[in-house]
C-alpha cells in the first residue's frame, strides 16, 4: 500500500525568508552571543569610547548610520538599494531582546538630511581582499542607542556571517560605540591558516570601524592586505585611540546539528 504523501504544515504568518547565506538572523543581538554562538560559528564584540555629550552621541550615530563609518574604515560601499517596495522589512525585537513580527517603520534622517540606513537595504562592501554582498537584517533606534545589523547574503568567497555595530549614550553621559557578531569561516573549523586570517580580518575590520567614529579620524583607503601591516596597523591605531578594548573571541567546533 502506498503511503499518502505528508501534508506540509503551515507557515506561522510571522515568517519570512531571510535571503542571507546564514540562518541565525538576529542573533548579533542577542545578550549571550559571546558565550553561546550560533552553532559552528566565531562570536566576538569590540568597543571604544568616543567621547561625551548629546551632541557626541548624535553625530556619532548619524554617521554609522549612513555608511560613514565604514566608508571612514576604509570600506568601499556601492551598488546601495535601499529596498523600497520590498517585503523584507527587518527583524524587530521586544524589550527583553525576543524577535517580533516587524511593521512599517519611520524614516529618519541626519542632520545634513541624509536618509538612515533601513532594514532591507543592500549594499556591496569592498574592504582589502573581501567583496561581500550584504543586506540590513534590522535597525536599533531607541532614545540613547541607534544602530543597525548586517548579514552577508552568501556563504561564498570568504567569512560570512552578521554584524550589528551600535553608538550609545550611557547614563553618565559618555558615548560608547560597539561592534559585535558572529562569523563562518570560508574553511571547515578553525585550525587551517585561512581561518584563522578570517578570523583576524573579521575583527580588525570592525576595530577599523569603531575607529573611524573617533573624534577627528582621519579616513584609511583600505585595509592591508598583509598579515604583518594588518597586525601592526591596528595595534598602532589601538594605541592611538586609546580606547579600544582588546578582542573577545569565542570559538566552537562545527557542528552538524542546525543553527540556533
Amino acid at each position: 500500500m502506498t503511503p499518502a504523501p505528508k501534508e506540509e504544515l503551515p507557515r506561522r504568518s510571522t515568517h519570512r525568508e531571510m535571503p542571507v547565506g546564514y540562518a541565525a538572523v538576529g542573533a548579533s543581538r542577542a545578550s549571550d552571543l559571546l558565550r553561546f554562538p550560533p552553532a559552528g560559528s566565531t562570536s566576538y564584540e569590540e568597543t571604544a569610547q568616543l567621547g561625551s555629550g548629546e551632541e557626541r552621541f548624535i553625530l556619532a550615530s548619524s554617521w554609522l548610520m549612513t555608511w560613514g563609518a565604514h566608508r571612514g574604515a576604509g570600506c568601499a560601499v556601492d551598488d546601495v538599494d535601499r529596498g523600497e517596495g520590498s517585503n523584507y522589512v527587518g527583524v524587530a525585537f521586544d524589550a527583553e531582546g525576543s524577535p517580533l513580527p516587524s511593521g512599517n517603520t519611520e524614516e529618519l534622517f541626519g542632520p545634513d538630511g541624509e536618509p538612515f540606513i533601513t532594514a532591507g537595504t543592500t549594499a556591496r562592501l569592498r574592504i582589502g581582499d573581501l567583496d561581500r554582498e550584504i543586506l540590513v537584517v534590522y535597525t536599533l533606534v531607541e532614545t540613547n542607542r541607534i544602530g543597525f545589523a548586517w548579514g552577508d547574503r552568501s556563504a561564498e568567497g570568504g567569512p560570512y556571517g552578521e554584524h550589528f555595530a551600535v553608538v550609545e549614550l550611557k547614563e553618565d553621559g559618555t558615548v560608547w560605540a560597539g561592534v559585535r557578531g558572529f562569523f563562518y569561516s570560508s574553511q571547515n573549523g578553525f585550525l587551517g591558516l585561512k581561518a584563522r586570517g578570517d578570523q583576524r580580518n573579521v575583527v580588525d575590520a570592525a576595530k577599523r570601524i569603531l575607529e573611524a567614529l573617533q573624534p577627528g579620524a582621519a579616513p584609511v583607503n583600505s585595509l592591508p592586505n598583509d598579515d604583518a601591516e594588518a597586525d601592526s596597523g591596528a595595534d598602532d591605531a589601538t594605541a592611538e585611540t586609546g580606547a579600544a578594548a582588546e578582542p573577545i573571541i569565542i570559538e566552537l567546533p562545527a557542528d552538524d546539528s542546525a543553527d540556533r
